[in-house]
């Protein structure tokens, strides 16, 4: 089976036709395909000509295992033909010239390449029309570049014989790199947020690059590294790596929308759980049925795990275990006990992040690599992070984006103060054209005692919040702004952040973690709600 990259998962929301029909050819190529060949979805594009950004998206992007490059431009519906041209409509837009589109497209893509001093790579397409018959051969678009309703049931068979062959080695993983680096980045939120998220993944790519090269004949290795740093494109890059050499993979954290969140960027094939998930899944397979209605399942979970774990045949070629601080040793001495005898295992995490009463712990042997680079928050952010003390060694602002300090949206203790106060930072962001889906609500408090989760609405936008099903299974209410606790959106990030329900009697070494978690999520902007009280013990805490 072909690798997919991202991994494909259940949409949030109800989604077009055109996004049913590409899912369901991912899922023929999937299939279809041998496992050395890599198929992209959803890949942007930008490029500037005459001083003006223009952006686009190649539907399906198939690699060759020779390193070649086939795109295909998927039209659902009907198109038709005018004066030998090939168009379709779009409701609100006027005809698109489908020829035109997939030259700008060849062409844009032509030119990354180059610049990426990867001109060698051949590029082709093919036109994919599922809903229409070609009957003529008059069309200005080759017509053996054209895949219509009557050959979809050759459809693998015609992408896989399309490459030609090529005589001698090609750099194949430079590639593949290069398009999940290059193109990853979803221009959504505007041209100046398109512009920090790309060069942030640029900046930050230092961990994913050296990081795999570094071998040991231990074969473990502790990433100790700041917030922004890059540990999600690291463990990324060992999985891709692991799926390209055939190898069998396993990532584990603690939060479990943060597993949720590799998961959809993770290989196909890479196993994605917290640890009590995979202890949830190790239980059942042997027999075992959890009461999640007891307290402490999740530790009798754990203990049925490790208990068991000396005996457990091992699996996986690599182990990449993600927020360690989070971890207890047990774990990770039962979790590498599935590790083949040549296994490699990674430990990611900093301690600055640690939000649970863990014990700090080592692993014999081990290499480890520390990295106080933070490539994603603006640097007046990181430097308001250093001026308040809420660490102990500074940490380094590498981001492009200089950004502006945080402001204090502060409030007294009357009911709705809080609410006033974070009303009053939204609509100053609505001022500024921020929108709502570049926005996340962070809030200090848990699930359970955040008076913002319960809220219908903020800064006059509905709220959506996270929710559980039956079955544990992570999913969201109906709504424009999205909120999320500090603790579960550790390991995260998003354009601009609002953290709020900030609120504490001491600044003590945990408060004092929970705000640099929090303040290191945005990308764009970072604005702090709190009390009057919790601002003054800050203000007091500069040297």
């Amino acid at each position: 089976m072909a690798i997919i990259h991202p991994r494909l998962s259940p949409p949030l929301v109800e989604k077009h036709g055109g996004y049913k029909l590409e899912r369901k050819l991912l899922e023929l190529l999937r299939l279809g395909l041998p496992d050395d060949f890599d198929v992209f979805h959803g890949l942007t594009w930008s490029t500037v000509h005459s001083s003006v950004q223009k952006f686009g998206e190649l539907d399906l992007t198939v690699v060759s295992p020779q390193g070649q490059i086939l795109i295909l431009e998927v039209k659902a519906g009907s198109v038709y033909t005018s004066n030998g041209l090939l168009f379709k409509d779009y409701r609100k837009e006027k005809p698109k010239d489908i020829g035109h589109q997939l030259g700008r497209q060849h062409g844009a893509l032509r030119k990354r390449l180059k610049q990426a001093n990867m001109d060698h790579v051949q590029v082709q397409s093919f036109l994919v029309l599922p809903d229409q018959k070609i009957m003529s051969e008059g069309l200005a678009y080759p017509r053996e570049r054209v895949i219509d309703s009557t050959q979809m049931e050759q459809f693998c068979t015609l992408v896989k014989t399309s490459f030609p062959f090529l005589e001698g080695e090609s750099n194949r993983q430079l590639l593949l790199n290069f398009l999940s680096n290059e193109f990853d980045v979803v221009p959504d939120v505007g041209a100046q947020i398109s512009a920090i998220q790309s060069s942030s993944a640029h900046l930050s790519n230092g961990l994913a690059t050296w990081v795999p090269r570094i071998s040991h004949e231990g074969h473990t290795f502790i990433v100790e590294a700041t917030a922004g740093s890059g540990k999600t494109q690291l463990a990324l890059r060992l999985l891709r790596n692991a799926a390209l050499s055939k190898e069998r993979a396993l990532y584990v954290c603690y939060n479990r929308p943060l597993a949720d969140h590799i998961q959809t960027l993770a290989p196909s094939h890479t196993e994605v759980a917290t640890f009590h998930q995979h202890c949830d899944d190790y239980a059942k397979q042997h027999g075992h049925m959890p009461d999640f209605s007891y307290t402490k399942v999740y530790d009798e979970l754990a203990k049925i795990y490790m208990a068991d774990a000396p005996n457990i045949a091992p699996r996986f070629d690599l182990l990449v275990i993600d927020e360690s601080q989070d971890f207890n040793l047990e774990w990770v001495d039962a979790l590498s006990q599935e590790l083949k005898p040549n296994g490699r295992m990674y430990v990611l995490g900093d301690d600055n992040q640690k939000l649970y009463e863990r014990d700090a712990f080592d692993l014999a042997g081990a290499v480890r690599i520390t990295c106080t680079d933070n490539f994603r928050s603006p640097q007046n952010v990181v430097h308001a992070i250093n001026k308040l003390n809420l660490i102990n060694q500074p940490i380094l602002a590498c981001s492009d984006h200089e950004g502006e300090s945080p402001n204090f949206y502060t409030h007294d203790d009357q009911p709705g103060s809080h609410t006033a106060a974070l009303n009053l930072c939204l609509q100053n962001l609505w001022t500024q054209g921020i929108d709502p889906s570049q926005v996340v609500l962070v809030t200090y408090r848990g699930l359970e005692k955040s008076k913002v989760m319960s809220l219908s609405h903020a800064g006059g936008k509905r709220i959506s919040r996270p929710v559980r099903d039956a079955d544990g299974n992570s999913t969201w209410t109906e709504g424009e702004l999205k909120v999320e606790t500090v603790n579960r959106f550790k390991g995260q990030s998003a354009p601009v952040v609002v953290f709020c329900e900030i609120d504490f009697d001491e600044l003590n070494v945990v408060n004092a973690r929970k705000l640099f978690v929090g303040m290191t999520r945005g990308q764009l902007k970072v604005e702090l709600v709190m009390s009057d009280r919790s601002a003054n013990l800050i203000a007091a805490n500069i040297e």
